[in-house]
Order: structure tokens, then C-alpha cells, then sequence
């Protein structure tokens, strides 16, 4: 059950990262779309070692650093959860 939510978790915010790419946030938010890089990363480090609920930590921190630029953007609307 933790592992599926984890890998659920996970799931969404590799989408969300593409979002994100697609739209520039890479380019013109460098700083927070290289933290949710950094945090993605972690996030699919302790899933491999199992610690389900460390990446799903760090799944949804990052997911809301990306969730942050789409309302700053006002975008949030064009991509549901």
C-alpha cells in the first residue's frame, strides 16, 4: 500500500515536471524547477532503498514548488490534478 502510493506519487510529479518543461519553467524559474529537480531525485533515490514515506515526502514537495509556478504563472486551471 505505501509503495503504491509512493509510486503514485511519484508518477504524478514526473507528468507535472514535463508540464513544467513544456511551458519554460525550466528556463524562467531555474532556482525552484532545479530544487524540484533535486527533490524528484531524492524522491526516486529512497523509493529504490523502499523508505516509501521519504520519497513521498519528496515527491509532494517538489509537486507543490511546481504547483506554485502554474498559479504564478496562472496557469493552475489548464492542469488539473
Amino acid at each position: 500500500m505505501e509503495s503504491e502510493r509512493a509510486q503514485k506519487s511519484l508518477e504524478k510529479l514526473e507528468s507535472r515536471m514535463e508540464d513544467a518543461r513544456r511551458l519554460g519553467f525550466a528556463e524562467k524559474y531555474p532556482q525552484v524547477f532545479s530544487l524540484a529537480s533535486q527533490y524528484a531525485k531524492d524522491s526516486r533515490h529512497y523509493f529504490s532503498r523502499q523508505d516509501y514515506f521519504t520519497s513521498f515526502g519528496c515527491s509532494d514537495y517538489a509537486y507543490g514548488l511546481l504547483d506554485a509556478l502554474l498559479i504564478i504563472e496562472g496557469k493552475k486551471e489548464e492542469f488539473p490534478e
